[in-house]
């Protein structure tokens, strides 16, 4: 039987992707003006893995955000990060749900908490092959770098598509989470 599109939830997903990527922006722009040693290094493309992402004129400043991550930290981050984006494609809404940090969750309409995640997600994401663009998972393997300022971070990661992409995370109770529910591309 086919199902009519519900055009509310197709505009719910397109105003909740327009808020997200201007919340990123937002976030992203945050920092002031001070020029530490490692976004120097960032800028001049002194071989940190970052470089890969500046665009013409170093304009990105999702790539010169506070500093690039340890190995280690880059691995713990990147499986919550690849979890998040199996799920989200897979529309396992409560799997996608544990991976997010509580300001995620908050911009899902109609969720307030963790337990309230997967259904409100679920009707987000109604119908399914509507929303099949937007939740499809761009990376295969791993994220190329983690830069973090704090408890703050962001995943970066060339794309299946050929696009480069950038993915908010914070530190809640002390593990990487997802910030966002959707990619931005850089």
């Amino acid at each position: 039987m086919c199902r009519r599109p519900n055009p509310t939830s197709r505009r719910a997903w397109g105003w909740l992707i327009l808020v997200i990527v201007c919340l990123a922006a937002i976030v992203s722009g945050c920092g002031g003006g001070s020029s530490s040693s490692s976004n120097t290094a960032s800028q001049s493309g002194n071989g940190e893995a970052s470089a890969e992402f500046l665009k013409p004129k170093g304009k990105n400043t999702i790539a010169k955000f506070g500093e690039e991550a340890s190995e280690e930290e880059r691995e713990t981050a990147n499986t919550v990060v690849v979890e998040s984006l199996e799920a989200r494609q897979d529309a396992d809404f409560a799997t996608q749900c544990q991976t997010l940090n509580m300001h995620a969750i908050k911009e899902i309409p109609n969720a307030k908490d963790h337990q309230g995640c997967p259904a409100a997600l679920k009707k987000l994401a109604e119908p399914l092959s509507g929303s099949k663009e937007i939740r499809k998972d761009t990376l295969s393997g791993s994220i190329a770098v983690l830069r973090i300022k704090g408890d703050r971070g962001y995943a970066l990661y060339h794309g299946n598509d050929g696009k480069d992409y950038a993915l908010p995370l914070a530190k809640e109770d002390g593990q990487w989470r997802v910030s966002a529910l959707v990619t931005t591309e850089l």
